[in-house]
Order: C-alpha cells, then sequence, then structure tokens
C-alpha cells in the first residue's frame, strides 16, 4: 500500500479510484489540488460529497453533473471528456472501468489540467488564421494592384493617343489653305481628352488623399441645384452625343455647408455612371428636402444589378460589369461615397437586374436656431 500511494502521489495527473457503490477508495493529492477540494470532503469517502462540493466551481455545473452520471450509468463504459472550471482552467478527463478477475468492480478517473496547452494551440491556431488571413489579404491586394495597372493604363492611353491623333491632324490642318471647322472641332476633342485624363488624375489623387487619412473638404454655403447645374454641364457633350434626356426636378433652392467642388465631383459621377449604364435612356435627377436631410436622388433606366454586385460596387476598384465590357479605374462610386461620408452623409443604391438603378445621396442640414422664449 505504501508503494502505491507513492506512485499514486508522484503521478502528474490527478488519480480518483471508487467502487462500485461510488465509494472513494484512492485518491492523490494531485486530484484534490486540481478540482481545490479540502481534506475534510474526501475524508467522508463519498463520491457524492466531492460532487457536490466540485459542482460549485464548474463553469457549467449542470452539464458536469449530468455527464458524469452518465458515464456512472454505464459500469463498463470508457470516457474522454473536457471540462471548463469557472476560473478558467480546462481538465482533461478520462475515465476507464477497473476490472478485477474480468469482473467490474469501480471505476478510475484521470484528470490533467491541460489549460496551458489549449490556450498555447488556441493562439497557435489564431495566429496561423491570421497569417492566413494577412496572407490572402497581400495576395489579393497584389492582384487588385495588377489589375488596377493594367486597367489605368489603358484608361490614360485611350485619351493620350486619341489627343495625339488630333495633334498630328492639326498640323496638316495648319498649312497653307486652313479649314477652320476643322481645327475647331478637333480642339473640341482635345478639350474632352484633356477632361478626361484631368479627372483620371483627380481620381488618383483623391484616392492617395482617402488612403493617407481622408479627403479635406473646404466647406462653404452651397446650392445643391447649383451643383448639379455645374454638374450638367460637365457632361453636357456626352449626353449630346450620346442622344441622352437629362431630366432635372430641383423646385427650391437647398442650401447647406458643404465642399461645393467635392460635390460637384459625386454629381459628375453618378451621371458619368448613369450615362454608361443607362442604356441610352433618360436620366432623372430630383432634388429635395425635409429640413434635416438634403435628398439627391438619379435614377437611369439601364441594365440595374443584383444584390450580390449592389454589395461590392462602392468597394475601391469595385466593379458591377467586367472591364473587358466597360472602361473605368473601378473608382468614382469608391471616391463619391468616401466624400459623401466625409460630409455626414450616406450614399446608397437601390436596383434590379435589367430595371435601372436609383442613387441616393443624403447629406445633413444645418438645423435652425431654436427661437428664444
Amino acid at each position: 500500500m505504501s508503494l502505491l500511494k507513492a506512485t499514486l502521489e508522484s503521478a502528474a495527473d490527478g488519480i480518483l479510484a471508487v467502487d462500485l457503490s461510488r465509494r472513494i477508495v484512492l485518491f492523490n493529492r494531485r486530484f484534490a489540488e486540481i478540482f481545490l477540494i479540502p481534506d475534510e470532503v474526501l475524508a467522508r469517502r463519498g463520491d457524492a460529497y466531492a460532487l457536490d462540493f466540485v459542482r460549485d466551481i464548474m463553469r457549467d455545473p449542470d452539464g458536469f453533473r449530468s455527464r458524469i452520471e452518465a458515464i456512472y450509468a454505464r459500469p463498463d463504459a470508457t470516457s474522454f471528456d473536457v471540462f471548463e472550471l469557472k476560473d478558467g482552467r480546462l481538465i482533461e478527463c478520462y475515465s476507464l472501468p477497473q476490472y478485477l478477475a474480468r469482473a467490474v468492480v469501480g471505476r478510475v478517473w484521470s484528470h490533467r489540467d491541460v489549460t496551458a496547452r489549449v490556450r498555447a494551440e488556441r493562439q497557435r491556431d489564431r495566429l496561423l488564421l491570421e497569417e492566413r488571413r494577412a496572407r490572402a489579404e497581400a495576395e489579393e491586394a497584389v492582384r487588385l494592384r495588377d489589375e488596377f495597372v493594367a486597367i489605368a493604363s489603358h484608361e490614360l492611353r485611350t485619351p493620350l493617343t486619341s489627343l495625339q491623333l488630333v495633334v498630328q491632324g492639326l498640323e496638316r490642318w495648319l498649312a497653307p489653305g486652313m479649314d477652320v471647322e476643322r481645327a475647331r472641332s478637333a480642339l473640341l476633342r482635345c478639350k474632352r481628352q484633356i477632361r478626361r485624363l484631368a479627372a483620371l488624375v483627380d481620381g488618383l489623387l483623391d484616392v492617395s488623399c482617402i488612403q493617407a487619412g481622408g479627403l479635406d473638404l473646404k466647406l462653404s454655403e452651397v446650392d445643391l441645384r447649383e451643383v448639379i447645374r455645374d454638374a450638367a454641364a460637365q457632361v453636357a457633350d456626352q449626353l449630346a452625343q450620346e442622344g441622352i434626356e437629362l431630366i432635372v426636378q430641383a423646385e427650391r433652392p437647398v442650401v447647406g455647408r458643404w465642399d461645393g467642388d467635392r460635390l460637384e465631383r459625386v454629381v459628375t459621377s453618378l451621371l458619368a455612371n448613369a450615362i454608361k449604364f443607362g442604356g441610352g435612356r433618360p436620366i432623372q435627377i430630383a432634388l429635395a428636402s425635409d429640413g434635416r436631410i438634403a435628398r439627391l436622388s438619379m435614377t437611369d433606366h439601364g441594365i440595374g444589378m443584383d444584390q450580390e454586385t449592389q454589395s461590392k460596387l462602392f468597394e475601391r476598384f469595385g466593379r458591377g460589369v467586367s472591364v473587358r465590357h466597360y472602361g473605368g479605374l473601378g473608382l468614382g462610386l469608391y471616391i463619391a461615397r468616401t466624400a459623401v461620408e466625409a460630409h455626414g452623409g450616406r450614399m446608397y443604391v437601390e436596383s434590379e437586374l435589367g430595371q435601372g438603378a436609383t442613387f441616393t445621396v443624403e447629406l445633413p442640414l444645418p438645423q435652425a436656431a431654436p427661437e428664444s422664449p
């Protein structure tokens, strides 16, 4: 017995042996330490007393007790469980039937504190997950960069090529017998391509500002009706070329403290988007206010989009369609939404596939000061 007790006390696990009547036959000090059971409880030699004491320190006492009773209900059962204590420790519990002359005479429980190991495993798994996520994000960033470089190169090359051809034509037409009308037409095409290049550069600069910490707003008193008018003038040539009718419903001034230039770019971006995807049908702009919110809605009657496309439409480089069929850097709506949010507003889209789309910009209006009593 001395040798057996010395062996039990040398074990790293907490050992408990009970007979068929659930009377405690043997236990070591490690078992008492793991479950913080005082000597007077173990001295009573009843497993029920120990279970009643341990119940109060378990994270899920009812689940723990029902599991123990289920194991006892099958004398020949072998079990393995992990129980959590209220202090955060995790205890592995092995239970095997005890045989003597091929007959079950009791049960042996072995307990091991695996808190440090499990936490280390969880930390390892968390780090692995973070590493995989970081790798996936890096790979996605590289893919987006490569795609962006390819698209940007194409978008920049197109107006540059057009400018080059126009300038070469002007050189020929400026010879004796110059055709003034052809030269004027060529200059108009030059202006359009220069505006296109300027818009591309502005977009890239805006993205750089956003990544560096946000857009710098220059606030002043702005009438959204004037913003719409100026934006419409920016795309007037394109509207006429495509034969698209622009219908503006803005009966009253809507004035707030905003960055007029930024909001003009927002409306211009929405107009360019409606022209591109509107299928040549009329574009409608509605401006309204309820005294608290200024609401600008732009509706086209083009290809529309499904819910999945809408969910990623305002992301950087987000696209609703393939770049093969429609140009652009995939930055316009991202920059527009960021500018609106910088004003404390919001921007959203409502659309169905094949049913066109309505983009809505909501901006907070300055509240009038309350009258003195």
